[in-house]
């Protein structure tokens, strides 16, 4: 069931509506009534929950951001039998993310028959939207955020899958959990920076810890230089399909890159605003971060110094290189997970 669509039949419908609820009762298995809403005349697009009162709990605090609220009211016919949880779109501006919050929902409420597990579930939704809300821009990912995920999927296509099950490889990017590398394997850590600078290309650092070694045994650095152009190359949609279509057969994997995705901000209702923007692999190089690579750790600081944040150059980090074939023995030999 795609939500946009019911919205749009009820904004269509109510043209000659001037005030209260249009309303379109949706997943009709479940012992609850959801409802898809437009309140008139303000056009907002609400869902609600219709739930038995004994479900509720009082002291109950309902996640809220800055583009959509949880109000809790008794419609008039109800009495104090039922009780309706309405989640309304705040900010308009959020339009197309929150059809994307609502759907997900929905979506997650089909298979719950139960009044008492849909309160909990649809907390739990909200909270995760909460956190993505707090986090992200409503219109997606900067062009530098676009190109990292890009480098880092790149990563994952190139290298990680072809030489870990599938799984493995998902749970080895750890970078949109907020790890100081993006990758973590058994026998290093990889960090993925990509370049669309001209020459001569130099290499973001986060922090003192980025290239610090301790506990993750080796650290590999990528460094990705791309040709950034509009209508040439791959798109970052393109390489998300093509990561997607990798684990489509293993529905753990699907399910856990799908969650990464999120943490980093990727949403498929921005794809129109990263479709036109094509990347092309210009070089790559894979560094060995040692005790001369240039680099600023934790243990070179002051006392009172942190959150340092620093360049190096390209030209520089190449008398590091190794071969591919080094980081494949590094990445190769994975525990299980299990």
């Amino acid at each position: 069931m795609k939500i946009e669509d019911v919205w749009n039949l009820l904004e269509h419908d109510g043209n000659n509506v001037f005030s209260g609820y249009l309303t379109r009762r949706i997943l009709p298995d479940v012992n609850y009534d959801v409802y898809l809403a437009i309140e008139k005349p303000l056009n907002n697009r609400l869902l609600m929950l219709r739930f038995n009162s004994i479900f509720f709990d009082r002291k109950t605090i309902y996640p809220t951001s800055n583009s959509f609220t949880v109000n809790r009211i008794v419609l008039p016919q109800d009495g104090e039998e039922y009780v309706t949880l309405q989640l309304v779109l705040t900010n308009v501006k959020y339009k197309d993310i929150f059809t994307t919050l609502v759907q997900d929902i929905v979506d997650c409420l089909t298979a719950v028959a139960d009044g008492q597990a849909a309160i909990s579930t649809f907390i739990t939704r909200l909270k995760r939207w909460q956190t993505f809300l707090e986090k992200h821009h409503p219109e997606g990912l900067s062009e530098i955020a676009q190109q990292g995920l890009y480098g880092e999927l790149w990563f994952l296509r190139q290298l990680v899958f072809p030489h870990l099950e599938l799984l493995k490889g998902v749970r080895c990017w750890t970078g949109p959990k907020g790890t100081q590398q993006d990758f973590q394997f058994a026998g290093c850590a990889a960090e993925v920076k990509t370049t669309s600078a001209k020459q001569h290309q130099k290499l973001a650092i986060a922090s003192e810890r980025q290239l610090d070694d301790t506990g993750a045994g080796a650290i590999v650095l990528l460094h990705l230089s791309l040709d950034v152009r509009q209508g040439q190359g791959e798109t970052l949609p393109e390489m998300v399909a093509s990561v997607r279509s990798l684990v489509s057969g293993d529905a753990i994997a699907r399910d856990e890159l799908e969650n990464l995705l999120f943490e980093i901000g990727y949403l498929d209702v921005h794809t129109t605003r990263y479709e036109n923007i094509g990347y092309t692999i210009r070089e790559y190089n894979y560094f060995k971060v040692g005790t001369d690579f240039p680099k600023i750790i934790e243990s070179d600081l002051r006392n009172g110094v942190g959150d340092v944040r620093y360049t190096i150059s390209v030209a520089e980090c190449k008398r590091f290189s190794i071969p591919e074939t080094e980081i494949i023995a590094l990445i190769g030999d994975q525990p299980s997970h299990e």
